[in-house]
């Protein structure tokens, strides 16, 4: 590889930096955990309340604004915190220590696995120094493309698995069946008619038909995964989901079969591991897209070991990309169409492509590509796509390597 990995694995107090050919080192990070940690503990309690109001009965309209903004306001306190704590740090040392001497072109290539509570944070967004004189805040993803990985032992086995091509096998894009995401039909027909003509419609899909290609259930989606009797290159899914306070019971809300229960519409990660757990994950896997609330996030036990992003990992997946947190839909739809823009006409390998698109984001003078059109063009003129809320939410799980431009053939 041509690329200088990283894996920096977060302990509280310490960092231990694994690089290729050398000793491992362990930063001291002073602030990283007690009595540093007033920030994290504020978020948890903000993010706990948060997501016990979107998922509780709709509360008014100034209790649900009150809860918004405390929660945004410890978001921008965490970030503040993990920039200072530990990314700026961190980055100075990996820079020092990079065979070019961090040559400010190239940007770091990252890999973090955080233990316990920090698995929570957006360390992509964390907060950096900004230059004298330089252009308004500077993140962690302006000078590091970052992955994350749930152990030693999965970064290891994905960093060794190949990209399936996106035209080696079907597309797979599913919007919510429970019809009750409307960006989520926009979004997902958006993508069949600019990046991905032939892909497989499941789910409430809009279409000018009404045909669709499976309903979006439990199986249907499984069918579509690593040793599934339909395995697909990649799959998009635009639905809810739910991170939940037993990790095993994290799930993605699908389409109920006929005659079945309504949780039978839920596949959680046990559901994902199980399917897996006679199989041993092929040298190649697809990319999985979840659009979609809290898919890289535990709701109780905050240790990203074990989420709906990386029990594909597990699954056999090449590379995931997942949410740290309830996300707005408009917002969403354009960044996941910015990052298939990013993936098809600019070649660009999953971690890449997530980074240019929150970098596009934050642009205060971006342009909408090609990708966008319609409703999802007017939307990528809101003035606040920049803010944390609604570009720092997503992460990469899987493969960290830019390897190949990724192929459409």
């Amino acid at each position: 590889q041509q690329t200088y990995t990283l894996v920096p694995c977060i302990v509280p107090g310490r960092a231990l930096i694994v690089t290729p050919g050398a000793e491992p080192v362990a930063l001291a990070l002073p602030g990283l955990y007690r009595p540093g940690s007033a920030a994290l503990d504020r978020y948890l309690e903000a993010a706990a309340e948060r997501s016990r109001l979107l998922t509780g009965p709709r509360p008014g309209r100034q209790a649900a604004a009150a809860c918004e903004a405390r929660w945004q306001s410890a978001l921008t306190e965490l970030c503040d915190w993990a920039g200072e704590a530990v990314m700026a740090p961190l980055l100075a040392a990996v820079r020092q220590m990079r065979p070019d001497g961090g040559e400010p072109a190239r940007p770091l290539r990252v890999v973090l696995v955080p233990c316990g509570p920090l698995g929570v944070v957006p360390w992509h967004a964390a907060r950096l120094p900004a230059p004298p004189g330089g252009p308004g805040p500077r993140y962690a993803v302006h000078e590091a493309v970052l992955s994350h990985a749930s152990s030693g032992a999965q970064f290891l086995a994905a960093a060794a698995r190949r990209r399936l091509p996106l035209a080696a096998g079907p597309q797979v894009l599913l919007a919510d069946p429970e019809l009750s995401l409307p960006w989520a039909e926009l979004e997902t027909a958006t993508l069949r008619a600019t990046c991905y003509p032939e892909a497989l419609r499941y789910g409430e899909f809009l279409t000018v038909d009404g045909e669709r290609d499976a309903a979006g259930t439990p199986e249907d989606v499984l069918a579509a995964l690593p040793g599934g009797t339909v395995p697909a290159s990649l799959v998009h899914l635009s639905c809810h989901a739910v991170a939940a306070s037993r990790p095993t019971e994290s799930a993605l809300r699908l389409a109920v079969p006929p005659g079945a229960p309504a949780g039978a519409g839920r596949l959680t990660v046990a559901g994902i591991l199980d399917a897996s757990a006679d199989q041993r994950p092929g040298p190649a896997g697809p990319l999985v897209v979840l659009s979609a609330c809290e898919t890289d996030l535990s709701g109780g036990h905050h240790d990203e070991a074990l989420t709906l992003a990386t029990a594909l990992v597990a699954a056999g997946a090449a590379d995931v990309v997942g949410s740290r947190w309830a996300v707005r839909d408009g917002p969403t739809s354009v960044l996941t169409a910015v990052l298939h823009h990013h993936l098809t006409d600019g070649r660009l390998a999953p971690p890449d492509a997530l980074r240019a698109t929150q970098l596009w984001m934050l642009d205060p003078h971006r342009e909408p590509p090609p990708t966008l059109t319609g409703p999802l063009r007017a939307e990528a003129a809101r003035p606040d796509l920049h803010q944390l809320c609604h570009w720092a939410a997503f992460t990469h799980q899987g493969n960290p390597a830019p390897g190949r431009p990724i192929s459409l053939a």
